[in-house]
Formats: structure tokens, sequence, C-alpha cells
């Protein structure tokens, strides 16, 4: 059985500017159904997914996944007609009656929430397509799925938080082979997310997607100073119910969608927002720091109640809160439950991958719960790589590798001399913090690293969030990881054992953590492979990383994007497939030579 899933809501940025044509640029992102995307799964097993905004190249979109769709059907050869059921990650039925109350709600509900606006979309862009075949499910039981299908678990806790969901902010399931069972909701008007959002906004950063830098902000803050306002704020309720009533107090259609209330709220209790390119005063990273032990203290408290409600001492966490990686780190170390996990991605780019999980679910088409997502990744093609040579001929030069090992020697002699390297092999990967093929990759223990990262990728303004790559095998060596741990995919915050903090300079944040990312040999071997390289030259098999693109952009995606991104910049070096690239009149004609056969003892050995 060919199952796709889908999610986004198109036309909801659309509407919004339709009918609140002065808002901030920003502000259009106040929105459902962010992240769009397409995953392809045929008899149970995933086998493509692809996020919209990789094509349009518009960051957080939530217009129909058109182009996504077509890169997972081409994944195996298919046509539209020869996918079964194709499967929304939104379901707003049960709302219906809520939103015919007034003129703007029913005309939101009509052209952008309804299953007849998902199934005009369909018709738009899969023409031929079978409308009984389209089908949805709400969006927290697509993210439960999702987490579940992919845990590895036959039975667990899962919790969704997110922000609106289908009218939801935060659910609770007892999860086992028999189903999915709800036992906990929390409504959208008390959401945790939205608030977290909102406050970004007031911070001067993004509605969504800006979780790193608010961490950062965080980790230089002091959380008492605003600590009353929070606690306040988000009352925690018996149950495990959450009450925040700064949310509360926008009560018409209009300013649910736009929080007008809140805001003034904000404005009154945390003092006025920060402009995007305004300076970072010590008030906002207190706010920061107020608002990370808030999500904190919200994230242990409905967990809690729902393990001891349920006895389960397993957990499977999806949504936008989830993303916060300080949070989920605490929940691990508090011991409350003896394994977490949470999917990459665990946002609605995800819950695409959930949906078509379930119905294959459903249809007995899934026998083990684990599923790696990671490893779901397809390669750039000759012609394309050839293209994108042939369209940048003038302004680079190339020198192909013999083989994987002087590869990764090469590159870790580059790095190991301080250099910064961006790295592309291709392989769409659906993940929310990046594909580990498509990274910038530089030495960890300079301090000045992010500062030059800003100056190398032209960004004048904010901040870039690094984290650091490790092996499986080193990780607790150089950071205090819990015991028991389990590595995978995600990212998460580790305190930088105190002997290296000046080796780690670069990742190390103000408090001594780091977010960290152990990298296993079974999922991505070459990059393990170059990071036992640098070990051999430093003694660390640790390298700081940033996503490969610039401020405003989704990463680079296509060879030409790669080519065109690196030209942009004043990086020096890319890795390409299987080539180094560097730019054409840096030193002149025969500039990859002269590059190579510097004096230095380390990219002496790229000759060998």
């Amino acid at each position: 059985m060919r199952i796709l899933g889908i999610g986004g809501l198109a036309g909801a940025k659309a509407f919004k500017r339709s009918h609140w044509p002065s808002l901030d640029d920003r502000e259009y992102s106040v929105a459902p159904g962010l992240d769009a995307a397409a995953a392809l799964v045929i008899n149970g097993e995933l086998v493509a997914t692809a996020k919209e905004e990789s094509f349009n190249r518009s960051v957080h979109t939530t217009e129909f996944p058109a182009k996504a769709i077509e890169f997972c059907l081409s994944a195996k050869n298919l046509v539209p007609e020869e996918i079964d059921a194709l499967v929304h990650c939104f379901d707003y039925s049960d709302y219906e009656e809520l939103y015919l109350v007034s003129k703007r709600s029913k005309e939101l509900y009509r052209t952008v929430l309804s299953k007849e606006a998902l199934l005009r979309e369909v018709s738009r862009h899969l023409p031929t397509f079978p409308r009984e075949r389209v089908h949805q499910i709400s969006n927290h039981l697509a993210h439960a799925a999702g987490a579940y299908l992919t845990s590895g678990w036959d039975d667990c806790l899962v919790v969704v938080i997110d922000g609106l969901g289908d009218g939801q902010s935060a659910t609770g399931y007892r999860a086992s082979t028999r189903g999915l069972v709800e036992i906990r909701e929390v409504a959208a008007y008390d959401s945790i997310a939205i608030l977290y959002s909102l406050i970004s906004v007031h911070l001067g950063f993004s509605w969504q997607g800006d979780e790193w830098r608010l961490m950062d902000l965080a980790s230089e803050g002091d959380a008492s100073r605003f600590r009353p306002f929070f606690e306040q704020a988000v009352q925690l309720r018996t149950g495990g119910n959450i009450m925040i009533w700064p949310l509360r107090l926008n009560r018409r259609s209009g300013e649910k969608e736009n929080y007008p209330a809140t805001r003034r709220c904000l404005f009154d209790y945390l003092g006025p927002k920060r402009l995007p390119n305004g300076e970072i005063l010590q008030r906002h990273k207190d706010v920061a720091a107020g608002l990370q032990e808030c999500i904190n203290r919200a994230l242990l408290h409905l967990c809690k109640n729902l393990a001891d409600a349920t006895g389960l001492r397993r957990i499977a966490l999806s949504g936008q809160v989830p993303s916060n990686c300080a949070a989920n780190d605490l929940l691990l170390r508090s011991e409350i439950f003896e394994e977490v996990y949470i999917p990459t991605p665990a946002g609605d780019d995800g819950a695409a991958i959930g949906a078509a999980l379930y119905v294959a679910w459903q249809e007995s088409q899934i026998t083990k719960s684990q599923i790696r997502i990671g490893q779901v990744e397809a390669g750039y093609s000759m012609p394309e790589l050839g293209a994108a040579y042939e369209r940048f001929a003038g302004q680079i030069q190339t020198k192909p590798f013999l083989n994987v090992e002087e590869k990764c020697r090469q590159i870790a002699a580059l790095i190991a001399d301080h250099n910064i390297v961006a790295r592309d092999e291709g392989g769409l990967v659906l993940a929310s913090v990046g594909s580990e093929n498509r990274r910038i990759l530089a030495d960890p223990s300079d301090p000045e690293m992010e500062g030059k990262l800003r100056i190398l990728l032209n960004e004048e303004t904010g901040r870039r969030p690094v984290a650091a790559l490790v092996t499986v095998e080193q990780a607790d060596r150089w950071f205090n990881l819990p015991h028991g741990i389990k590595l995978g995919e995600r990212v998460l915050t580790a305190s930088v054992k105190s002997p290296f903090h000046k080796e780690l300079a670069a990742v190390t944040l103000p408090d001594g953590t780091a977010r960290i990312q152990a990298i296993d040999r079974r999922d991505h071997p070459e990059l393990h492979r170059i990071l036992v390289e640098i070990g051999k030259l430093t003694g660390r098999e640790v390298v700081l990383t940033t996503s490969f693109n610039v401020a405003g952009q989704p990463i680079v995606n296509s060879p030409h994007e790669t080519l065109e991104t690196f030209l942009q910049t004043e990086i020096k070096y890319l890795i390409l497939n299987n080539c180094l690239v560097v730019k054409e009149g840096i030193n002149g004609p025969g500039v990859v030579k002269d590059q190579l056969e510097s004096a230095s003892p380390f990219t002496s050995q790229l000759r060998q």
C-alpha cells in the first residue's frame, strides 16, 4: 500500500495578509500549518520525505507541498494515481460550528481549514488524483503516531505539545500495539508554545524557528528577574493542567489571530519590544532566561502528572516545545522517565510523516514500531552536479577526491588547521535542525568562531546558532551526559566537562552547556570518519557545526543552490559531493593547488 502524508495549510498566510495588510512581516507566520511537507510510506516503510521550503525557498512555508510530493513520488518512479491514500495531518471538521460564528472566521474555515479547501488544492496540483482517496487526521494524532511508531517501543506515554494543532496545545496518549488512547488535553488558549512564540517576537526574533537563539540568550540571563511574572502568567493546575491568563485576554476572533491583548501585557510586564536589528540588552537575556525556566516548569508538570496517572516510564514527545532541547534534557535528568525519545523532526514537518505512518498502521502495514527517519536520503545525480559546475565554471575551481579515505583526511586537515568548511553531500533529510550532510564545519576551540561565521556568511546582525558534532564513542569524554542516555539523531543540551571549556570554547555557552549531536557510524559513516580523522590530528573527535545557509533562507538543497550560496559568502572551502571546491580569483588560476599547498603542517597532509 502506498500512502502519502502531507502537511501545511495552503493560503493561511495569504488569508492573514488580506485581512491584516499592515502587520510586520514576521507576524504573518502567526498562523497554523507552517513547515509544509510530504512523506511517502510504502508497505509500512518510510521511503521518502521532503519539506516544501526546500523547493520554494520560503522558510516555514504553509503552502501546498506540491514540489515535496513530486520529489517523493519521483524517488520511487510513481505517478499520483498510483498512491492509495493521501493523508493530511490536519482535521478541523470537529470545530466547524465554532468557525461559522463570524464572517471572518467562516471565510478562514472555507478557504483554508476545511476539507473542501484541501480538495481544491489537491485538484489544482494533482488534477487526476481521485477525491475519495484524500483523507484527514487530527494534527496531534499525526504527531503522536510519528513519535510512537518511530520509537521502537511496544508501549509508552506520548505527549504532543504544539502551538495550535487543530484546537489543542497539548495532548497526552497511552500508546501500545493496540492503538493510541487520548488521556489528557490542554486547549489552544492555554498554549505554552504560543506564549513562547509571542515572547520570541517580542524579543525581536521569529515566531517559529528561533528557539536556538532564545536558548542562547537564556544562558546569559538571570531567570529570577522576571520569575514573578512567569509564575503568575503560567499557572500549573491539578491533574497536569495549565492556565495561561495572558493568552485568555484575547476574546474576539480577530484578537485570537494576532494576540494584541497578550502583546500589550508583555509590554507592560516585560518592557518594550526589541526590533529585529536592535541591541540585545541584559533585560532581553533575563526575559529569555525566565521564559526558558517557565517552559521547563510547564513541561515537567505536564509530563510528571501523566507519568503518575499511567505508571509509564518511557515517553515519546513531539510538537514545537519538544524542539527545545534544553527543556527536554531537564526532563531526562529529572529521572521521571527511564527513557525519553523525541523524533527528528518533531514539528509539523514530522506530522506529515506521522499521518502516513498512522494510516499504514491502521491498515496493518507496520509490523515493527521503529523507523529510522535519518536514513531516508537521496544523493545528487551526475547531471545535476554537471549542470551546476558548468553554470559557475568561471567562478570556481574543483579538485576531485581519489577516494573516501583521502576525502575524509583532507577535510579533517582543513578543519584542524582552523579553516571553516562548508559541506554538501546531497541527501534530502527532513529534519528540524537540518541535514547532517549539508552543514558548515569548523574548529570548536576558537572562542571567536561565532563572530567569524557571521562575517563569513555576511550576517551583519543577530546570532549564529552553533552546536557540537561528536562521535558517539567520545560523547561522554567531553560532555556530562545523564546515566543510561541513548544517543540518537536529536540535538540535546549537555554541560561541557570543566577541564574542556577552553578546548570547546566555540560551542560552550555562558552557562557551561553546549548543544550536541552524537554521530553514529551506522547512520552517518562518512561524517563519523571525518570526526575520527580530526581526532587523530587534534585529540578531539568534535567539530563546531551550523546549518549551511545564510540568514533568512532554508538550508541549501541542490548543487546550484550550494554553489550560489558558497559564492555569496567569504567561506574558502566547499565539499560538494566528491569534490573540493574553492573560488576562482582568490589567488588567480590554479587556486586549488595554491590553497592546498600552504605551509601549514596540517594542510601539508593534503598532498599525501
